[in-house]
């Protein structure tokens, strides 16, 4: 609506709205810290030294990246889906499929190439995003369905955390736990044992986070 001046009204609820869409992020970001934190809390207990730094190192980056202290000098078009670029993502799905479906599992080599493919991806991931010109911000019903994946995503990441620390608690203090409440990853190893078999799980994994890095970009 627009007064008699022909200047946009803004009424309380909608003005409201850009700050709480801010505080609900900053304390969803601050409860992923949490997590995170308390994940490599946890690996520490149970022995994982490699695993305990890797999560407490996610959890100082979303914590500096909160506070503002965290800037990638890169700037990318959010719009722009070329196929220069979907020949570089196809060509890293491959050599990371084979590097990690042959490597040995759990090996150094194995390390290294997780490590190398998350120091390559981290600043793309966090570097700014700028809209075409003309380009309208997310609607209502965007946001919803953002919403709801993010619901649904950490449902499914909670769901298996709890997973992993039941079983671990309860294989450590039960006789034959170990045997009646596996952790997921002694339910996968059997089919990751198989290079061929380890090498497409990987290839589907990265196509779906790039077919999910697709979907959510805005058209």
């Amino acid at each position: 609506m627009s007064d008699a001046d022909g200047g946009d009204r803004h009424t309380p609820a909608r003005d409201a709205a850009p700050g709480r869409s801010r505080r609900t992020l900053a304390l969803a970001r601050l409860a992923w810290v949490g997590v995170l934190a308390l994940t490599a809390a946890f690996h520490v207990v149970r022995g994982a030294p490699v695993d305990a730094t890797i999560y407490a190192a996610a959890s100082a980056l979303l914590l500096l990246d909160q506070l503002g202290w965290l800037r990638v000098p890169l700037r990318l078009n959010a719009d722009r889906d070329t196929w220069s670029r979907r020949l570089v993502a196809a060509v890293l799905i491959v050599v990371a499929a084979l590097a990690l479906g042959f490597s040995p599992l759990y090996g150094p080599a194995d390390a290294a190439v997780v490590v190398g493919i998350g120091v390559l991806l981290l600043p793309v991931a966090w570097a700014e995003r700028e809209r075409a010109a003309g380009a309208r911000p997310p609607g209502a019903a965007e946001r919803r369905a953002l919403r709801r994946s993010a619901v649904l995503w950490s449902a499914i990441i909670a769901a298996g955390c709890l997973w992993e620390v039941g079983a671990f608690f309860l294989g450590r203090s039960l006789p034959g736990g170990e045997q009646d409440f596996p952790a997921l990853s002694d339910l996968v190893d059997p089919v990751l044992a198989s290079p061929p078999a380890r090498a497409v799980l990987v290839a589907v994994w990265l196509l779906g986070g790039y077919a999910l890095l697709r979907r959510g970009r805005p058209r």
